[in-house]
C-alpha cells in the first residue's frame, strides 16, 4: 500500500479602445487584417536538445590512449531540418603531454578535429550540421578522444592525466517546417525526452483522469520525462517575455497586455488567445486528452480574441477564420476510441478521446507505434499477443545482434520491460546464451561474463574456435527489475608479439538464437517479488478526491505507477470513495486507500507515521513528516 499527504490604468485603456473606431478607423482598417494574414503563414519550430536533456547528467569523461563515445539525439524521422548546428562545450586536460587529438563526427563522418598543446584549456564551438532527413529520426554524434605519450610504439601508452571532459550542457539546435509532420507517428518522432501531457483543468471527469494516467505511463515507459499541463486559465501567470507584438496590434486590448513583458497574470480569455497566435510555444502540448471540456476551452480564447480583433478591423474576421481552421484543430473534441492529430496554434499534438486510454496506449508502444502513418485512427485494441511459448528470442527483444571485434574488452547489451516485452504473468527464469568467437593471438582463451541490471549471473572461458558455444545462467528474481538490461561482456588477452606487433581486435558475436526462458513467477514474499505480478492484470485504486487536483495527483500515480512497471494497457483502474474499506482480488497498487488488512501495520494521524511488524510490536513511530510515502 502506497499513502502519500501533502500537509486605474485599464481605465485608460479601455477607454482608448472604445474611442479608436471613431478617431483612428481610416488609418487604422486594413491593418490588423494584414497582420493576421501574416500570422497564418508557415512559423518555423525551434527545438534544442542538450546532452542533459537525454539523460548525460554528469560530464562524458573521455581517457586513455583511444577513447570513443556515441550519443544519439532525436530529430524528427524523415523531416528536413533548417539550419541545424552542434554547440560542442568541453574542457581538456594534458598533465601527461605527449600528441592528444579531439574529434567531433556526424553520422559516422568527422567534421571536427583538433590537437591542443596546452596543458589545459576550454573548447566551445559552434559547427553547422547536415540538414538532410533522417529517417532513422536520430543524429549519431560521435566524440573522439586519442593521446599518445610514448615516442615509440612499446614505449608505455598509459596515462592518467589526458582527459577531454564533454559537458552535458552541449547540445544540438535546429528548426523544421510544421507542415513534414503529417501522421501521428511523424508526430511521436519530433517529442523530445521531456514531453508535455496537457489536460483541460486541474478537475477532471472520472475518463479524462483515467485516459491522462494510462497515457502517462505509456510515455514514461518509452522514456519520456512527462510533465502534466492543463490549458491555461484567466488568473494564471505566464512568462511572455520575448514576445513581439505587431504595432498593428499594440491597440487591441489583448495584445497590448503582452506588450509590457515579462511574468503578467492573465485576466481573460482574450490575451490567451492573443498568445497562442503570437507565441504557441507558450501553450504547446504534446499529447492532449481531447475532451468536450478542452475543446470548449480552445473555442472560447479563440472567440474572445477574434471579438476584439474584429472590434478593431472587421476586414480581419474571414482572415481570422481561416486561420482558426488551418491551425487550431483542437476546437472540437476527438470521436471515441479516437486518436487524431491535430493542431494547436499552428504546432501539431497527439490529440486522444478521453475514453481511448486504454487502446491508445497500448498504440504507443513501441510494438505498434510505427504503424500510425495517417492523421487519425479509431483504435479498438491495440496489445500484445496472447502467447504460449516457454522462451523468447534474446537478440529479437531489440534487434541488436551484431559481431563485435574485440581487443582487450567489448560488451553487447539488450533490454526488455516486463510489462512490454514478454508473455503476461511469466517471467524469465534461465537465459540460454549462444556465442562464437574466433581465435586470438594468444593461447589464453576469452572470457564471456553475463550481468542483469549489473547482477553477475555467470561467466565461463570460451574455446573460442569459430564455432557456436553455449552458455546458460539462471535468473534469480531479485536480480528483476521493471526495465531490465542484459550485458555480455567479452575480454580477451592482448597480444603485441613483444612489441612487433600492434594488437588486432578479432571477432565475437552473440548468436540470434539466444533465447530467454520464461516460467510462472513466483508468490511474492517481498516487494521486489511483486514487481512481476504486478505487469500484468493488476488494478490501481486512487481517491475519488483526487479528480479534483488532477497536476498535483496525475504525477506521483504516473511516476510511481511506471517505476513498478504497471501496464497502463492491462492494468484497471478504479477511483474509491474516502470511507470504503476495500479488499482487493489481484495485485494492486493503491493511493491514499483504505485497504481491507487483518494487521494493520501502517497508521496515519496528520504528520505522524507509526508503522509495526505482524506482531503488532511498532519499530516506526515519526511526527512531523510531510511529503513522504510508505510502500
Amino acid at each position: 500500500m502506497i499513502i502519500i499527504r501533502y500537509s486605474i490604468l485599464a481605465v485608460c485603456l479601455l477607454t482608448n479602445t472604445a474611442l479608436l473606431p471613431l478617431t483612428g478607423a481610416a488609418a487604422y482598417a486594413g491593418e490588423v487584417a494584414d497582420t493576421i494574414r501574416t500570422l497564418s503563414g508557415t512559423q518555423l519550430i525551434h527545438a534544442k536538445i542538450t546532452l542533459k536533456d537525454l539523460g548525460v547528467t554528469n560530464t562524458v569523461q573521455l581517457a586513455s590512449d583511444a577513447a570513443n563515445r556515441e550519443l544519439y539525439v532525436p530529430v524528427p524521422a524523415s523531416v528536413p531540418l533548417v539550419e541545424p548546428s552542434f554547440r560542442f562545450k568541453s574542457h581538456y586536460l594534458r598533465a601527461d603531454g605527449g600528441r592528444t587529438t579531439y574529434t567531433l563526427a556526424f553520422d559516422g563522418n568527422t567534421v571536427a578535429a583538433r590537437s591542443p598543446v596546452d596543458e589545459e584549456g576550454d573548447v566551445n564551438f559552434t559547427i553547422g550540421v547536415d540538414g538532410a532527413p533522417r529517417t532513422s529520426g536520430f543524429i549519431r554524434v560521435g566524440f573522439g578522444w586519442s593521446s599518445a605519450v610514448g615516442r615509440f610504439y612499446c614505449d608505455d601508452s598509459r596515462s592518467i592525466g589526458n582527459v577531454l571532459n564533454i559537458s552535458p550542457e552541449s547540445w544540438l539546435e535546429y528548426s523544421y517546417n510544421p507542415s513534414f509532420i503529417h501522421s501521428i507517428a511523424s508526430a511521436w518522432s519530433v517529442m523530445l525526452n521531456k514531453t508535455s501531457l496537457m489536460v483541460a483543468s486541474g478537475k477532471l471527469q472520472n475518463n479524462s483522469y483515467e485516459t491522462a494516467w494510462r497515457l502517462g505511463v505509456a510515455l514514461e515507459h518509452a522514456g519520456k520525462e512527462v510533465q502534466v499541463i492543463s490549458f491555461p486559465q484567466p488568473g494564471n501567470v505566464i512568462d511572455v517575455t520575448g514576445i513581439n507584438v505587431p504595432s498593428s496590434l499594440e491597440n487591441v486590448p489583448a495584445f497590448a497586455a503582452l506588450k509590457q513583458g515579462g511574468r503578467i497574470t492573465i485576466r481573460n480569455d482574450a490575451e490567451i488567445g492573443a498568445i497562442l497566435l503570437l507565441a504557441p510555444a507558450l501553450i504547446h502540448p504534446d499529447v492532449v486528452v481531447a475532451d468536450q471540456e478542452l475543446a470548449k476551452r480552445v473555442a472560447s480564447v479563440i472567440a474572445a480574441v477574434r471579438v476584439e480583433i474584429v472590434q478593431a478591423d472587421a476586414e480581419a474576421a474571414g482572415i481570422f477564420d481561416a486561420l482558426v481552421a488551418s491551425k487550431n484543430s483542437l476546437i472540437s473534441p476527438v470521436a471515441s476510441k479516437g486518436v487524431d492529430l491535430r493542431m494547436l496554434g499552428g504546432r501539431p499534438v497527439i490529440a486522444v478521446a478521453a475514453d481511448a486510454g486504454r487502446t491508445v496506449s497500448g498504440l504507443f508502444d513501441e510494438l505498434w507505434r510505427k504503424t500510425a502513418v495517417s492523421k487519425g485512427l479509431i483504435v479498438n485494441a491495440a496489445g500484445q499477443p496472447e502467447n504460449a511459448a516457454e522462451r523468447i528470442p534474446l537478440v529479437g527483444i531489440s534487434q541488436n545482434a551484431n559481431t563485435l571485434d574485440v581487443v582487450g574488452r567489448a560488451d553487447w547489451t539488450t533490454s526488455f520491460d516486463l510489462s512490454s516485452s514478454l508473455v503476461k504473468g511469466r517471467v524469465p527464469k534461465n537465459m540460454d546464451l549462444h556465442v562464437a568467437a574466433a581465435p586470438g593471438a594468444t593461447s589464453t582463451s576469452p572470457v564471456v561474463s553475463v550481468f542483469i541490471n549489473d547482477y553477475l549471473l555467470g561467466a565461463r572461458r570460451l574455446t573460442a574456435n569459430g564455432h557456436p558455444e553455449r552458455i546458460n545462467v539462471k535468473i534469480p528474481t531479485y536480480a528483476l527489475q521493471a526495465r531490465n538490461t542484459v550485458r555480455v561482456e567479452f575480454q580477451r588477452q592482448p597480444s603485441s608479439n613483444q612489441c612487433r606487433e600492434q594488437p588486432q581486435g578479432f571477432p565475437v558475436a552473440v548468436l540470434p538464437d539466444s533465447s530467454l526462458s520464461l516460467g510462472p513467477a513466483q508468490t511474492p514474499h517481498t516487494f521486489a517479488d511483486l514487481v512481476p505480478w504486478l505487469t500484468g492484470d493488476a488494478m490501481v485504486m486512487v481517491p475519488d478526491t483526487w479528480r479534483n487536483n488532477a497536476l498535483k495527483t496525475l504525477p506521483v500515480i504516473m511516476h510511481i505507477s511506471d517505476s513498478v512497471s504497471i501496464s497502463p494497457v492491462l492494468s484497471d483502474f478504479m477511483f474509491v470513495g474516502q470511507q470504503l474499506d476495500i479488499q482487493p482480488q489481484k495485485p494492486f497498487l493503491a493511493f491514499d486507500v483504505k485497504i481491507h488488512d487483518d494487521v494493520n501495520t501502517i497508521k496515519t494521524e496528520g504528520q505522524r507515521i507509526s508503522i509495526a511488524d505482524k506482531t503488532g510490536s511498532i519499530f516506526y513511530d515519526v511526527s512531523g513528516l510531510n511529503n513522504i510515502a510508505v510502500i
